[in-house]
């Protein structure tokens, strides 16, 4: 298998189930996203002339951490949605 087929069956379906398993701020859920791009960067690894997919998966998911997906900051800042109280629209 080589490069091009793995990121076919294996590295774009990884990304899009680890994106999605970020969305929202579950704490499980990144934990299994960061799970699932470790998966990745040891599958693309592990192929021959795989490193630099490899590191730009290491990348991305260095990149969801440092937003802080999953970690205390999540529990600390609400999404704007989950703090608020009413409807935002004045009543007519």
């Amino acid at each position: 298998m080589d490069v091009l087929q793995a990121w076919i069956v294996v590295g774009v379906p990884g990304l899009v189930v680890a994106g999605a398993l970020f969305v929202g701020r579950s704490w499980l859920r990144a934990l299994l996203g960061y799970a699932t791009l470790v998966a990745l960067v040891v599958t693309f690894a592990m192929i021959p002339a795989g490193a630099p997919s490899a590191v730009v998966i290491g990348v991305v998911g260095a990149l969801v951490l440092a937003m802080g997906r999953g970690t205390r900051i999540d529990r600390i800042r609400p999404e704007h949605h989950e703090g608020r109280r009413r409807f935002t629209t004045v009543s007519g």
